[in-house]
């Protein structure tokens, strides 16, 4: 039985590597498009009737900024919060809440999704970023509008998804500006370690059984920004399970734990069989990070980016 962080992590997790098969099938892992329907003029941002491209090759015509939005994704909830569009939320997925960390909107398990339950909260626009279930059929069957968009598989996908979600809210400003800023951090970043050529060995821990994150995913992609050397190159999936012999052997210059919620402490890793080698642990180079701030793709990247960093390179980050 998993405990509560557990299952949490596990989710995390299945749900990312969706998204990175999601991508890979549309072609790529970029923003998906939003276009003025016929009749509306250009403008920098997109204006309704505004048209979706979905994940699933559907198409999606909003006539105005929906005012009752269900959030069944925990990183749809904190980017609509952090642009100003809360109030536009009448529901959302119970691992985030709006403000961050209350217990204001009612919540909905996206996981196990009931469409007799979300379609009870009336909502003009349900986002989803995994058809669990077949809920994207089930709503648009109800005659629910839904938007099916998978999670973002990099960093520039993100903020290209945070200013998606400020033209569908109506917050398109709100949205560039908070999209301005993450990128002058993670660029403030990148400057940081501009004159690294091959960075320290890093194995990122997603759970106890060694699941980890290759480049080609989004965790992967904050360590290939810190040109870290990822122990997980070269695997077939994006979100790989790795060995613990495996670990041992490719020896990990620093270990990136983000499965504490489960019980893994840094103490608990030193003590595995044959980690003692592992130069990382010889040399307490084992940090801890709270799994959801590296794995879910919203506002808190530049938070993870410059928390990894500090991890990676504790003498140019302070």
């Amino acid at each position: 039985m998993f405990t509560i962080g557990k299952w949490k992590l596990t989710a995390i997790l299945l749900a990312l590597a969706a998204a990175f098969a999601m991508a890979c099938g549309s072609g790529g892992g970029g923003a998906p498009t939003a276009t003025p329907a016929p009749g509306s003029s250009p403008t920098p941002h997109a204006t309704f009737p505004l048209t979706l491209s979905e994940a699933d090759g559907q198409k999606l015509t909003l006539a105005s900024a929906p005012q009752r939005i269900v959030s069944l994704s925990a990183n749809a909830t904190d980017i609509i919060c952090s642009i100003g569009a809360g109030a536009q939320l009448v529901a959302v997925e119970k691992y985030a809440n709006c403000p961050s960390g209350s217990q204001t909107k009612p919540t909905l398990d996206a996981y196990q999704p009931n469409v007799e339950a979300i379609v009870a909260y009336h909502p003009d626009l349900v986002y989803v970023s995994s058809d669990t279930a077949s809920i994207v059929a089930a709503l648009r069957n109800a005659g629910t509008p839904v938007l099916y968009l998978a999670l973002p598989v990099s960093l520039s996908a993100t903020l290209d998804q945070i200013r998606l979600f400020g033209d569908i809210t109506g917050h398109a400003g709100e949205a560039a500006s908070l999209a301005s800023g993450l990128q002058q951090r993670i660029d403030g970043v990148k400057k940081i370690v501009s004159d690294v050529t091959l960075g320290p060995k890093v194995y990122h821990e997603l759970d106890s059984t060694y699941y980890s994150a290759a480049p080609n995913s989004f965790v992967g992609d904050f360590y290939t920004i810190l040109k870290a050397q990822n122990i997980a190159a070269g695997a077939a999936d994006a979100y790989p399970q790795l060995s613990s012999e495996v670990i041992v052997q490719r020896n990990p210059d620093v270990i990136v734990l983000a499965d504490e919620e489960a019980g893994v402490t840094a103490a608990s890793v030193a003590a595995r069989p044959g980690w003692s080698a592992i130069t990382a642990v010889k040399n307490h180079r084992i940090c801890v990070i709270n799994s959801s701030l590296v794995s879910e793709p919203g506002p808190r990247i530049a938070d993870a980016l410059e928390t990894l960093g500090k991890c990676i390179y504790p003498d140019r980050f302070k």
